[in-house]
């Protein structure tokens, strides 16, 4: 397991940087049929040359092309072992020509993450983690923060990708901004998900929270921070699993004690506390 994950790491940091120096955009995207045409092009480049390289290291291994379906996410057909990736995570930010963004890797074995890879490129961080062995950037030991207070605590979270048609998720962001704001000593929204999560387990940041259902988004991040020593779970409070459709929330055990309580919950939108 350890050779095939040193082998995956190369090949996320050799697509990484090939991204980077032939893939990001000469000229800015006019309107969003542009945008999303130029978002292809650099994801079919990105993810060709992922699908190629661990196909070669692990031709046995399958690949999920589910991360935009939440049903085929589970689906057994997958097999006991198979990958998940996310070719650009931050590719707004990638095709306007600023970070963060990066790729993020999962190999999925038993239904759990038996290891996770993210790369970004522009800065030349490779975060990683393996089950019961630990999470590192860069072959340093992570470890989360153990900020124990609210006001203290450096917090970040993400808005949905679309959210005129994510009513719910973006009420509950708003909800939970408007309970948290005035009282974290800072929140920041810097766009890739899996990358939000490598800083809580880099104690860059202290918690991270996201309404929603994109559980490929946060698989790689969540295993680097139960293995840097903090806290995964969804929303309500519930351990974190590939099954997990709500949100995520992550960070040191009492910080995530804290946050539970003080986040909206999916009821909550109907009732007097909002």
């Amino acid at each position: 397991m350890e050779t095939l994950f040193r082998q995956s790491c190369e090949v996320i940091k050799e697509a990484g940087k090939a991204l980077k120096n032939s893939q990001v955009p000469f000229t800015r995207a006019e309107n969003k049929e542009e945008l999303m045409t130029q978002f292809q092009a650099a994801n079919v480049f990105s993810t060709h040359l992922i699908r190629e390289g661990l196909l070669t290291i692990a031709p046995d291994i399958p690949w999920s092309d589910a991360e935009f379906d939440t049903t085929r996410q589970k689906d057994p057909a997958l097999g006991r072992m198979y990958w998940v990736c996310d070719a650009i995570d931050g590719a707004i930010h990638f095709l306007q020509g600023f970070s963060p963004w990066c790729i993020s890797l999962v190999l999925i074995a038993d239904g759990i993450p038996a290891f996770s890879i993210i790369y970004d490129p522009v800065r030349d961080e490779l975060f990683t983690a393996i089950r019961g062995k630990g999470a590192w950037l860069n072959g340093e030991k992570l470890a989360v923060n153990i900020r124990n207070s609210i006001q203290e605590a450096i917090l970040a979270t993400a808005h949905p990708n679309q959210p005129q048609k994510e009513k719910k998720e973006a009420s509950l962001l708003l909800s939970s901004l408007e309970r948290i704001l005035p009282r974290a000593g800072a929140v920041r929204m810097l766009g890739p998900s899996s990358l939000q999560l490598a800083y809580v387990a880099a104690g860059r940041l202290d918690a991270f929270w996201e309404y929603g259902n994109d559980v490929y988004d946060w698989l790689a991040g969540a295993l680097m921070v139960e293995e840097a020593g903090g806290k995964v779970q969804s929303i309500e409070g519930q351990a974190f699993s590939i099954e997990t459709n709500t949100g995520v929330l992550a960070g040191n055990e009492w910080l995530v004690g804290l946050l539970e309580e003080e986040l909206p919950v999916e009821w909550d939108i109907f009732s007097c506390k909002m």
